[in-house]
């Protein structure tokens, strides 16, 4: 996948016509997919079981009751939460983005995330076959009229990291700092 697909221009129940702007295409609160509530527990273990997904950890807690993710085409990885209270009564809310698999240091630069919703719903598909959008958590989408098209493109170098890695070059480099400390002070 080099290209992702996200809504421009939508029609929400009461059929205003909403245009997004490409500067807000950025925040994963502009949409979420809905499942009911009763489904949202099944949805998830299917995720895991047969579609290859995993706990997502590390992660930064957002409130969500599920944090999935898979690595979907190197270095890409879908990041999806799930929250079991949403705007709608009897739904749970999802959301997701696209991102550097969290085993590369670029994980954390929030330029390479992209929030997205056609990628976890092809996954859970089979078992919810609905697709159920919501807009700012108030407003049903009722069509999506036009999408943007934009392009992931990889960073130029992947820098893989692992906490072990991390804590022993935190190490070297305090030890070094001690080291120069103590040569300054010989004679």
């Amino acid at each position: 996948m080099s290209y992702i697909l996200f809504p421009k221009n939508i029609q929400v129940k009461d059929n205003t016509s909403i245009y997004i702007d490409r500067k807000t295409v950025k925040d994963e609160e502009s949409f979420s997919l809905l499942i009911p509530e009763k489904k949202s527990d099944m949805v998830i273990q299917y995720l895991k079981i047969h579609r290859g997904f995993a706990n997502a950890t590390p992660s930064f807690d957002h409130g969500e009751d599920y944090g999935i993710s898979k690595i979907i085409k190197a270095p890409w990885e879908l990041h999806i939460r799930l929250y079991n209270d949403s705007y709608f009564p009897g739904y749970s809310k999802m959301m997701a983005h696209i991102e550097i698999a969290r085993k590369y240091l670029q994980h954390l630069n929030f330029e390479y995330v992209q929030p997205v919703i056609y990628e976890p719903y092809r996954y859970y598909k089979s078992v919810f076959g609905e697709f159920i959008l919501a807009y700012k958590s108030r407003y049903m989408v009722e069509n999506i009229n036009e999408n943007y098209w934009f392009r992931l493109l990889n960073p130029e170098l992947l820098i893989p990291w692992s906490p072990a890695a991390l804590v022993k070059t935190s190490f070297n480099i305090v030890s070094e700092k001690i080291k120069d400390y103590f040569d300054k002070g010989k004679p």
